[in-house]
């Protein structure tokens, strides 16, 4: 990355050794296509980027202050700031703004924190080299054109530094097969909210993310595509142009420019500044290659711009079927029908009213996909996704989890709040022991009594006496346990002499919702048994326990009550931490429901409701199928006590409202002041009503959680 710096921060004078190493917060950016425009448009692309970003009150201040190293790359900049972990971002989304006011090109961005070395180039010039501007390259480059993409070293810090609407993409290959987990920035209008191609399985390359469905301030620029040549479509054209044009629009139609490269960028152009668009739909123009493109360009800028322009088609005289190419476009949306000429005046006004709205596209009509899925053929949502489920959502973790817990590891622990799919995984990774040859055990603390919780003897009788059961043991625990050896010392020689007997067979133990030992007096006394067989292993590698396999599913903070870390399985071990659906495993859930959510707007708005939290996303697809409700009809209900998450919502208010500290918490929260008690924090946290990395971040899990809880503790 040699070249003249754009301007150098004021630093001490590098020593001749290795210089030293700093934390930079770099903002990568690219001229997307820049290799195919010919050399004299390279330069002036480059050297307009260049400007612009000069231009931004980012990096003015950033540079007044010494804090900033800018290096031209040719077909793009890299700025180097030092200090502000939000300052990248800050000047990504100035600058994309200012790229849109009128620029020729267009750009991707991608933003990394790591280290960095401040070294010379060939020219003496200052530049940086290490790994903090390597990634954020590469984070770049898992973009396609208006993305501003973020690493998660960024993300983390920026979410302890304020609200930025970052959406988890989960992760991406970059070079050498390093796998980097990514978020998209697109907010207000900036950015582009389509889920990248390099993150889009096949199935979800039809879902992009529209994270923003802003409405501009004045809808006055529309855009007509019609088939040339066509009747009546021509005649329509001239009529709607009439009309919008007496109204006040700055309509722009494609009559009479002379075909070439000009004139494709104009129309591009002109789609993309538009407020509207407004397509002529004949059985003439369906097969028109030119129509599909324009469209897609359209599709694409409502994408990148929350909803502008707005798709708006008119058929006439034509109800068919769509070609593939318009119907993957247009299908979602409700069109206006043109019957004949006394239609005109109802089309335009109906036109002028979409205009005046604002906004994305218009609430669709169900389509006949969705249509065709009966609540016969859907899953009850609640408690564990059969292992056969089409509805099942692999994260990234469970290849991670289920490859533990086949290859033998002693403890294998998977961590999620509740209703996160703890259960589900768990399963996944016995069935996973099962095909492997191991013996498979399960226990479910909640199916536990408080008899059995009574004591830790109790406890152990019958965990013995579940193991005898499922091992089809003619040895039962309350026959062999001595009260003189202690309850430890009878349970651990019960397992190994009765569970272990088979030299050659392994025991996967699966432990479902374990937390219900942390209230229990005798719950460190457990769990310091079950730490000394995973340091068994490694004293005695051809013992007994060297054959034996704990996976373990639970979602309270277990440091909260395990003092001694050197009796806790919680810190040994293969660890899992299931995390919320990504934007795409929404898309490709929603895919699964037959597309309840019809298109990009829908489904961002659907996500924004719920975030990725797995069992509001599949709970209310689910009602939108079994009860054929719109979006607009779900959002309206969402956060109400009779809505699709009633039971849900009211669960969590009984559970808050006896304790009136707790409820405090909460208020302190939505006022957007973080919890001041941490143990608050990490309770509601486990519980599934709380997200964040610490209580000083502490935020409502999504928006029906948000609206909801404001409505009762207000």
């Amino acid at each position: 990355m040699a070249g003249r710096a754009l301007t150098v921060g004021q630093g001490t004078e590098m020593d001749r050794g290795l210089p030293d190493l700093e934390i930079a917060h770099v903002l990568f950016v690219d001229i997307v296509g820049y290799s195919q425009r010919l050399p004299g448009e390279q330069a002036a692309s480059s050297r307009e980027l260049q400007e612009h970003a000069r231009a931004t009150d980012e990096f003015q201040r950033a540079e007044a202050r010494g804090e900033l190293i800018g290096l031209p790359l040719g077909d793009g900049v890299a700025l180097v700031f030092f200090r502000d972990p939000a300052a990248p971002l800050r000047c990504a989304e100035e600058l994309w703004r200012r790229l849109q006011s009128g620029s020729t090109f267009s750009v991707r961005m991608g933003i990394h924190s790591g280290p960095v070395h401040r070294v010379e180039d060939i020219n003496a010039n200052l530049n940086v080299a290490g790994g903090g501007i390597n990634l954020a390259q590469r984070v770049m480059e898992c973009g396609d054109s208006g993305h501003i993409l973020v690493s998660a070293a960024t993300a983390s810090l920026l979410k302890q530094l304020g609200h930025w609407q970052l959406v988890d993409l989960g992760e991406a290959e970059a070079k050498h097969g390093e796998r980097l987990r990514v978020f998209n920035f697109a907010e207000d209008g900036v950015g582009n909210c389509a889920l990248p191609q390099r993150f889009a399985s096949p199935s979800v390359k039809r879902a992009r993310d529209a994270a923003a469905e802003a409405a501009s301030p004045s809808l006055a620029r529309v855009c007509l595509l019609y088939k040339r040549g066509a009747q009546p479509d021509e005649d329509v054209l001239r009529s709607l142009e009439r009309d919008l044009r007496a109204a006040g629009c700055s309509v722009f139609v494609d009559r009479h420019m002379v075909v070439g490269v000009e004139w494709a960028r104009e129309i591009e152009a002109q789609i993309r500044q538009s407020d509207a668009v407004v397509c002529l739909i004949s059985e003439a123009a369906i097969p028109s290659e030119m129509l599909g493109m324009e469209l897609e360009i359209a599709q694409d800028a409502s994408a990148q711009q929350g909803g502008r322009p707005r798709i708006l088609p008119i058929r006439i005289r034509y109800e068919g079927p769509l070609p593939e190419h318009l119907a993957r476009i247009l299908d979602p949306i409700e069109y206006a029908l043109w019957r004949g000429p006394d239609d005109g005046s109802a089309i335009t006004r109906g036109i002028r009213e979409a205009l005046a709205e604002g906004g994305g596209a218009r609430e669709p009509a169900r389509s006949a996909l969705a249509a065709s899925v009966t609540p016969s053929e859907l899953e009850s949502v609640g408690g564990a996704v059969p292992l056969d489920s089409r509805f099942y959502i692999e994260r990234g973790t469970d290849e991670q989890f289920c490859s533990a817990v086949e290859r033998g590891d002693s403890i294998v622990l998977v961590k999620g709040a509740r209703q996160m799919g703890k259960t589900s995984l768990l399963a996944r990774g016995l069935q996973r022991a099962r095909q492997a040859g191991s013996r498979v055990v399960s226990t479910d603390f909640q199916k536990l009594n408080q008899q059995h919780l009574a004591s830790v003897t109790n406890l152990y009788l019958a965990l013995a006496g579940s193991l005898a059961d499922q091992l089809d043991s003619d040895v039962w625990p309350e026959d062999v346990f001595d009260e003189r050896r202690g309850p430890s010392v009878n349970f651990e020689r019960y397992v190994r002499r009765h569970a272990l007997q088979d030299p050659d067979a392994r025991l996967v133990w699966g432990l479902d919702e374990v937390d219900r030992l942390f209230s229990c007096e005798f719950g460190s006394e457990v769990f310091g048994l079950f730490r000394s067989w995973h340091n068994e292993r490694s004293l005695d590698p051809s013992g007994p326990w060297s054959r034996v396999t704990l996976a373990i599913a639970y979602a309270t903070e277990a440091h909260l009550f395990i003092t001694d870390v050197n009796q806790s399985p919680f810190n040994v071990g293969t660890r899992v931490a299931l995390e919320d659906f990504t934007f795409g495993q929404v898309a490709e859930l929603n895919e699964r429901h037959s597309c309840p959510l019809h298109g990009e707007a829908e489904l961002a708005r659907f996500v924004r409701l719920v975030s990725g939290h797995p069992y509001l996303v599949r709970r209310g697809l689910y009602q939108m199928v079994t009860n054929g409700l719109t979006v607009d009809g779900f959002a309206s209900e969402a956060d109400r006590e009779e809505g699709p998450f009633g039971d849900h919502l009211r669960r969590y208010l009984v559970l808050i409202a006896a304790n009136e500290p707790v409820c405090d918490s909460l208020r302190q929260v939505l006022r957007g002041q973080g919890c001041a008690s941490a143990d608050h924090f990490y309770r509601l946290r486990s519980v599934g009503l709380l997200a964040g990395e610490s209580p000083r971040d502490a935020r409502p899990r999504c928006q029906v959680y948000t609206t909801f809880l404001e409505r009762y503790l207000f």
